[in-house]
């Protein structure tokens, strides 16, 4: 955690009235964010559209500052809902948004269809039907989509994994052709590329790039039955790390591989999508929550915070702790034999009432006491929107921009 961060985290929990009688809030840095914006600028091919995957971090003033960035082409949404705030965000043009996600609604496709938007990715004979549909009965002469396929390759070392094999996303490979057989009959439907995002949390680039090899490969193979493909749209992918080492997704190595391959395959002409969300804004958001009570029982300490996995749902979710910070704020004991944490292993858990409310667990802690704030960095992205916000009606935390 850098002296900015902290320093400001420390201002508010001593000096703001409104973050010392609700002691939970994320900070969000945007010069992090665009720090990382600005670097896949220096290294993204002019054949690459950069898309933010909204659904990664929903705050206005973080879309606002995304979208401020000139290499950013749109963003990607899963929802109308989304589609709702992207607009009140200040989006120019519903043309820059690409639709994404299985189970879409015939009232979300209705909404978007009548939008004219960029893309909806297609996961389904059944959802492209129902987008034929619609646009006969709005009027509507055509409307552009990319098919989204389930690819035969499974890409290991990844943190979530959505190709290669069973899963709800997309048209698997083995029955691409038959199904693309039936779609490409629909009147209104004009398939423009595919989609195929297989994984994410991608940390060595050379992953990514050994599906995209295999990508290509069966994308030459389809243009011999479906013709020429304008667009792939890989998603998302590039991961951070959610450790102390300082291990970072190498964009140089990734782009340069990325030509490498066009030129391989005579893909130059093509354009090629990247919808990132936790890359642009998963190292800039900061959960900060103030210690209560720090209990010993049965051998073992407990740092009970504020706020839990109401506020921050995603370490225990997904088995992943976040690094952890503890600012000592300097609070006197309330009693001469007050426990406090030194040098010791202990679980950090919230104040509801279930044993798996923990935001880490089996943390080495160098210091701690009661008053202090703990904080979990890597926290920009799938935490708070992701969280069980109402679990017990507390209060919410404030989300806080630092600029």
């Amino acid at each position: 955690m850098n002296e900015k961060v902290e320093k400001y985290i420390k201002e508010m929990f001593s000096s703001n009235r409104e973050v010392m009688s609700n002691p939970t809030c994320y900070v969000y840095d945007l010069e992090e964010i665009t720090r990382r914006i600005e670097e896949i600028k220096r290294f993204k091919l002019n054949n690459v559209s950069l898309y933010y995957a909204m659904k990664a971090n929903p705050n206005m003033d973080v879309i606002r500052h995304v979208l401020s960035h000139d290499t950013v082409s749109g963003i990607e949404i899963a929802s109308v809902g989304e589609l709702n705030i992207a607009r009140r965000s200040g989006l120019d043009s519903d043309l820059r948004v690409l639709f994404t996600g299985p189970g879409k609604t015939p009232i979300e496709l209705r909404e978007v269809i009548r939008s004219k938007i960029r893309f909806i990715n297609v996961e389904s004979v059944v959802e492209a039907i129902r987008i034929n549909n619609i646009a006969e009965n709005e009027g509507i002469d055509v409307v552009d989509v990319l098919l989204r396929v389930n690819i035969d390759y499974f890409l290991d070392g990844a943190s979530e994994y959505m190709a290669g094999m069973s899963t709800k996303m997309g048209i698997d490979q083995s029955r691409f052709f038959e199904d693309y057989e039936i779609i490409s009959k629909l009147k209104h439907i004009k398939v423009c590329g595919f989609h195929v995002f297989a994984a994410d949390g991608v940390l060595d680039y050379e992953v990514l790039l050994k599906y995209t090899d295999f990508v290509f490969k069966f994308v030459k193979e389809a243009e011999l039955i479906v013709g020429k493909v304008n667009v792939i749209d890989f998603g998302g992918g590039f991961g951070i790390d959610y450790t102390k080492a300082g291990r970072t997704f190498d964009t140089k190595a990734y782009f340069e591989g990325l030509d490498t391959l066009m030129r391989k395959y005579s893909f130059e002409d093509k354009e090629f999508i990247l919808e990132l969300g936790k890359y642009i804004v998963g190292s800039a958001g900061y959960y900060a929550t103030r210690i209560v009570d720090i209990k010993e029982c049965k051998g073992m300490k407990h740092i009970v915070t504020a706020g839990g996995v109401n506020h921050m749902r995603l370490p225990i979710a997904t088995d992943r702790k976040h690094p952890v910070y503890i600012i000592k704020m300097g609070i006197p004991k309330l009693y001469e034999k007050q426990i406090e944490v030194s040098n010791e292993t202990v679980d950090i858990e919230g104040p509801l009432c279930m044993t798996e409310d923990k935001i880490s667990w089996d943390e080495k802690i160098q210091s701690a006491s009661i008053g202090d704030i703990v904080v979990l960095t890597q926290s920009g992205a799938y935490c708070y929107s992701a969280s069980t916000l109402w679990f017990l009606s507390h209060q919410l935390p404030l989300e806080l921009i630092l600029i």
